[in-house]
């Protein structure tokens, strides 16, 4: 019995994919068999799947245009046994589900001596709800997804890869990215233009890719990049510019470096502590060529970490320039961001510190009154002067001005008080009973007449003299609280004058 199923198996898979119609033959594509090129259009059948597998695809196909598809399923190895194909493209498809290894190809040619041509994938329009594993391997010499939504990148999905040239990835937008997603390839350049990187790009999402040329990302929203997310070496040029980040955490980059880097027209939400510290160059370029250039230039900073701008100085000759600090200026804090934002050698770092404070800016209160939004931290620094010399030359005059009005209510004070104690008193002698006879005598005596026989006069030295002319000057006087006290002396003076 085991033997007949045997020999009938061969001929019921004969059977079964002569059933399953080529896409020729089902009428679905534009075939020309003499080139191979196949141009397949849905809009005959909008709601049908269009399924390709290795039964539907003729060994003579070159190259495969699909468009204007609703759904269009790639199965396990469609490709691996057409060594013919060289193209791929996939546009307008509204759901393109992805199989494991569904793009794998020549993978048991990939390491013969003489290079074959490589097989290059195009996605462009289209939505792909995830990319699982294995899913892009082997032999490919282009994979450029262009205007692509996708689910989740799972790990592996991108691996294996051999005599790539180019990876580009264009105004696509990614939910989701898993650990290690890049594994393990080489290729000559890696772009990344446009799009958003909603979710996070966890560590190690590119490990061990080699860039032979160039590694741009440009104009790139990403959420969050964690430490380690690219590890990758050999790029002779490194461009990171017009992107937009939430947050970059420490060492996020592990690049070696074979060239220059330039950094560039970039908003950071949150720069971390060495978010560019492990950028590095590749030793025997050190040796050759000495250190590269590092442009640090007109990139605006919202939130950061003391030690963000850490760079391996060993590496490079760091040229930073117009570098915004989004935050309002304060004459309090600018000394403190000056210092965090400054370069921070490292324990291996050998080139001495240098005074970078003319390269940061930072926000005017005034912007919308001059029309200037920023302002450059030395003439800032300039202004704080300016104005903390008019606050201490104001508080010196206000604390002198006080000074002296006090000094002089103090000597004032002191005069009056030295003159109540000592002027000369003048009182009149109180008029009692007892002393009226001796005044009415002494009147007489005196032989003056029109007088006041009520007044007499003391003199400090208790004399008195006939030829002394009095002037009466009424005044009011407050009364003397003292004992009363009368000075004999005019009265005994003038009997004798009698005698």
């Amino acid at each position: 019995m085991r033997v007949l199923v045997l020999l009938l198996l061969p001929l019921l898979r004969s059977v079964a994919a002569a059933e399953e119609k080529s896409l020729c033959d089902a009428g679905l594509c534009s075939c020309d068999r003499t080139w191979g090129k196949f141009n397949c259009s849905c809009t005959a059948m909008q709601d049908k799947e269009l399924v390709l597998s290795p039964a539907v695809m003729t060994e003579s196909t070159a190259s495969l245009r699909i468009e204007n598809c609703s759904r269009v399923r790639v199965m396990s190895r469609t490709w691996e046994n057409h060594r013919e194909v060289r193209h791929l493209d996939f546009i307008n498809i509204g759901e393109l589900v992805i199989e494991n290894y569904a793009f794998s190809w020549n993978e048991t040619l990939a390491l013969e001596p003489i290079p074959q041509p490589g097989l290059v994938v195009s996605i462009i329009n289209s939505s792909i709800p995830e990319i699982p594993s294995y899913s892009f391997k082997g032999r490919l010499t282009g994979i450029i997804l262009h205007n692509v939504t996708i689910g989740t990148v799972r790990a592996f999905a991108f691996a294996s890869l051999y005599h790539t040239e180019k990876l580009e990835l264009t105004d696509c937008t990614v939910h989701n990215y898993e650990a290690q997603a890049f594994k393990k390839f080489s290729l000559d350049k890696l772009h990344i233009n446009g799009g958003h990187f909603s979710g996070n790009v966890p560590s190690r999402t590119m490990v061990d890719i080699e860039v032979r040329s160039d590694l741009i990302i440009e104009k790139v929203f990403i959420n969050n990049i964690r430490s380690f997310a690219f590890i990758i070496h050999g790029p002779k040029i490194f461009r990171l510019q017009d992107t937009h980040i939430d947050n970059i955490e420490g060492e996020a980059f592990y690049i070696i470096m074979h060239g220059k880097v330039t950094i560039q027209n970039n908003v950071f939400q949150k720069l971390s502590k060495g978010a560019f510290l492990r950028i590095s160059v590749d030793g025997f370029t050190l040796k050759m060529k000495d250190r590269q250039a590092m442009n640090f230039e007109n990139n605006t900073i919202n939130n950061f970490e003391e030690g963000c701008l850490a760079f391996n100085r060993s590496s490079f000759k760091p040229l930073l320039d117009h570098i915004l600090l989004n935050e309002t200026c304060s004459c309090v804090l600018l000394e403190s961001w000056n210092s965090q934002l400054s370069f921070h050698p490292t324990h291996h770092d050998s080139v001495p510190q240098t005074d970078l404070s003319d390269a940061f800016w930072c926000r005017k209160d005034e912007s919308i009154k001059y029309g200037e939004k920023y302002i450059h931290f030395q003439d800032f620094s300039q202004q704080c002067v300016l104005s903390t010399g008019a606050h201490v030359f104001l508080i010196v005059i206000i604390a002198c001005s006080l000074a002296l009005v006090a000094v002089i209510l103090i000597v004032i004070f002191f005069c009056y008080r030295w003159r109540s104690r000592h002027q000369r008193r003048w009182i009149n002698v109180p008029t009692t009973p007892n002393n009226q006879t001796k005044k009415a005598k002494t009147n007489n005596v005196s032989g003056v007449k029109g007088q006041d026989s009520k007044i007499a006069m003391v003199v400090p030295d208790g004399r008195t003299y006939r030829e002394t002319e009095l002037h009466v000057i009424v005044e009011r006087t407050e009364p003397i609280a003292e004992h009363e006290f009368v000075d004999m002396t005019v009265d005994e003076r003038a009997m004798k004058n009698r005698q």
